[in-house]
C-alpha cells in the first residue's frame, strides 16, 4: 500500500508541476488562445450535448446545417467524455477544459509507469522516474495551446493493451488474447476519434516496430510467434473484425471530408518537417538548454522563428542517454533477458528510423514518400509533432539504461544525472492566452435567443485583445460563435477549422462582403430562422429576410 501511494504522490507531483502555470493563477489563465482552444472546448461541449441527447454524434452546433461537420477537426471522443464529467460536476467550459488536460497527463502518468513495470520489468523507482519524465515533457508543455496534443496521454494505454495482446497470444491463452484485443480494437477506434496525430502516429511507430522485431528476435522466437497466431487464428480473426467495425464511424465521418477537402497540400506539410536542429529544439526559454538552441538557431539558420510549431524537440540530456542506450543495445543489452532485448532493440531500430523518416535537410526528406504512400499522411500537417510522440521510446529505452547500469555508477553520480533528466525538462515559457474570467463572463453575457431564431450568425465581433490576437481576422468572431452555438445549443452558420465546408463565409463581420456571403451561404443551405448576433453589444437582430 505505501508503495501505491508514493507513485500516485509523484504522479499528482508531476502533474502539478506541468500546470504549475495554472495552480498558481487560480486557474485564471489557462493553455491555449481564443483561437484553437476555443474550437476545441466547442466540441467538448458539443460531446456533452451528445451524452445529453441533445445532438446526433457526428454533428456540431457549428457550420449548420452541413452534414458531419465534426469530421473537420479532431473528434476529441475520449476529452469529450471526460469533459462532460467535469461539467456534470459544475465546473465551467473553460476550467472544466483544463482539467481534461490535467486528466491526460495523470492518464499517461499511470500508464507508462505500468507499461516499465509489465513490459520492461523496471523496478517501481525507475518506473516512476520514467512515467515523471513522460508527464512532464519540455516539448508537450510548450506546444500546450494545442490541446489535440494531449491525447499522447492514451499511447501509453494502447502500448499496455498491446503488450497484454502478445503476451496472451504467446503464452496460449485465449480470453485474455479476447480481452486485451477487444480493448486494444475499441481503444484505437476511440483515440482516433479522439486526436488523429498521435493515433495515427501510433500506427505509424507499429508498422516500423513489427518488422524491426522480426529482424532481430532470432529464428526460434519468429515460429514461436507464427505457431501462436496459427492456434489462435479464429480469436485473431474475431479481433480484426472488431477493429474493423469499431473504426466505421471514423471512417464514415473522415473519409467523405478527406474526399471534399484533399487535405494538407505538400507545400505546407513541408514547412512543418523539422530539421536536424529541431531534434533538440526545446525553446529559447528551457532552463537548462535556452542559449544551446539560440545559438544553434543565431548560427546555422538565422531569422528562424523563434516559436515555430518545429519546437518540438528532445532535451540534449535525454537524447544522450538514449545515444547511451542504443550502443549499450548494440553491445548487448548488459545482463537483460533475450526476449526484453529483442523488444528493447525493436522499440530503438524503430524509434530511429521512424525519426529519420520526418526529418529534412535543405527541404529534401523522405517523407515525401511517406506523404504520398501511407493512407492518413496528408492529414498530419505539422510532422515536427512526431517528436512529441517520440518522447514515449526515446524515454523508456534511456530509463532502461540507467535501470540496468545504475549498479556500475557511482550514486552520487547518478542522483546528480538523473536530478538534470528532470530540470532539463522545466520552460519559462507556457502558451497561457485563454483568459478565464474573461471569456466565462463574455458567455454569461449573451442573453436569450429571441423565440424565432433558429441559428445565428455573428453581425459584429468583439474589438479587444488582450494578448495581441488578431481582431480583424476570421478566428475572431468565428471560434466564439462555435462555442456559444454549443453552450446555448443554438446552431450557427459560423465556425472556423483546418477545412471549411462550402459556401463559408471567409470575410469578417466589418467587411461589406460578409453580409452577402452570409445571405449566399444562408441561401445554399437552405437556412431559415437565421438571427444575427452581436459580440460588442450582446444583442440578437431578428431572422434575415
Amino acid at each position: 500500500m505505501s508503495r501505491r501511494l508514493l507513485v500516485a504522490l509523484a504522479g499528482a507531483l508531476a502533474v502539478a508541476f506541468f500546470f504549475r502555470n495554472q495552480l498558481g493563477n487560480g486557474f485564471t489563465l489557462l493553455l491555449g488562445d481564443r483561437h484553437d482552444a476555443v474550437i476545441e472546448l466547442a466540441i467538448l461541449e458539443h460531446w456533452a450535448n451528445v451524452l445529453r441527447g441533445l445532438s446526433p454524434w457526428n454533428l456540431t452546433d457549428y457550420f449548420h446545417p452541413v452534414p458531419g461537420t465534426l469530421g473537420y477537426n479532431d473528434g476529441y471522443l475520449l476529452f469529450g467524455l471526460l469533459h462532460a464529467g467535469f461539467r456534470g460536476l459544475g465546473a465551467d467550459p473553460f476550467l472544466s477544459g483544463e482539467l481534461v488536460n490535467a486528466s491526460t497527463r495523470a492518464i499517461g502518468f499511470a500508464a507508462t509507469y505500468a507499461l516499465a513495470r509489465r513490459a520492461l520489468g523496471l523496478a517501481p523507482g525507475w518506473a516512476v522516474l520514467a512515467a515523471v519524465l513522460f508527464t512532464i515533457s519540455n516539448n508537450l508543455f510548450i506546444r500546450g495551446s494545442h490541446a489535440q496534443l494531449f491525447s499522447i496521454g492514451f499511447v501509453p494505454v494502447l502500448a499496455l493493451l498491446i503488450h497484454g495482446m502478445l503476451r496472451s497470444l504467446i503464452d496460449g491463452r485465449r480470453a485474455a488474447l479476447l480481452g486485451w484485443g477487444a480493448g486494444l480494437a475499441l481503444g484505437f477506434a476511440a483515440c482516433l476519434l479522439t486526436g488523429f496525430y498521435m493515433a495515427w502516429y501510433l500506427a505509424f511507430f507499429c508498422a516500423a516496430a513489427l518488422p524491426a522485431w522480426l529482424l532481430v528476435a532470432g529464428r526460434p522466437a519468429r515460429r514461436r510467434l507464427g505457431a501462436a497466431a496459427r492456434a489462435q487464428a479464429l480469436p485473431l480473426l474475431a479481433i480484426a473484425l472488431l477493429a474493423v467495425v469499431a473504426e466505421l464511424p471514423f471512417l464514415s465521418l473522415y473519409l467523405p471530408k478527406a474526399a471534399e477537402t484533399g487535405m494538407h497540400p505538400w507545400a505546407d506539410v513541408l514547412r512543418h518537417v523539422p530539421g536536424p536542429l529541431d531534434t533538440f529544439h526545446v525553446g529559447e526559454r528551457n532552463y537548462l538548454w535556452g542559449w544551446l538552441v539560440r545559438l544553434a538557431n543565431e548560427t546555422f539558420r538565422p531569422g528562424f522563428p523563434a516559436w515555430s510549431e518545429r519546437m518540438t524537440g528532445l532535451p540534449p540530456l535525454l537524447l544522450l542517454v538514449f545515444a547511451a542506450a542504443l550502443a549499450w543495445l548494440w553491445r548487448g543489452g548488459g545482463e537483460q533477458p533475450p526476449a526484453r532485448v529483442a523488444l528493447l532493440r525493436a522499440l530503438a531500430l524503430a524509434t530511429l528510423v521512424t525519426w529519420a523518416l520526418t526529418l529534412q535537410v535543405g527541404g529534401i526528406t523522405p517523407w515525401s514518400l511517406v506523404y504520398r504512400v501511407l493512407p492518413g499522411a496528408k492529414a498530419a500537417r505539422v510532422v515536427a509533432r512526431y517528436q512529441i510522440f517520440l518522447t514515449l521510446p526515446v524515454v523508456l529505452l534511456a530509463v532502461t539504461l540507467l535501470a540496468a547500469e545504475a549498479r556500475r555508477l557511482p550514486r552520487a553520480a547518478l542522483a546528480l544525472l538523473c536530478a538534470l533528466l528532470l530540470a532539463e525538462q522545466a520552460n519559462a515559457y507556457a502558451p497561457l492566452f485563454l483568459d478565464r474570467t474573461e471569456e466565462a463572463g463574455r458567455l454569461a453575457a449573451i442573453p436569450p435567443a429571441p423565440a424565432e431564431c433558429r441559428a445565428f450568425y455573428v453581425s459584429a465581433a468583439r474589438t479587444g485583445s488582450r494578448f495581441g490576437e488578431a481582431v480583424a481576422d476570421p478566428y475572431n468572431h468565428n471560434t466564439e460563435a462555435m462555442l456559444i452555438a454549443a453552450v446555448l445549443h443554438l446552431p450557427t452558420i459560423n465556425g472556423i477549422s483546418t477545412f471549411n465546408p462550402p459556401f463559408w463565409p471567409a470575410a469578417i463581420p466589418e467587411d461589406p462582403a460578409y453580409l452577402p456571403q452570409i445571405r449566399a451561404y444562408a441561401a445554399h443551405w437552405g437556412v431559415v430562422g437565421l438571427c444575427g448576433l452581436d459580440l460588442r453589444r450582446f444583442t440578437w437582430s431578428p431572422p434575415l429576410d
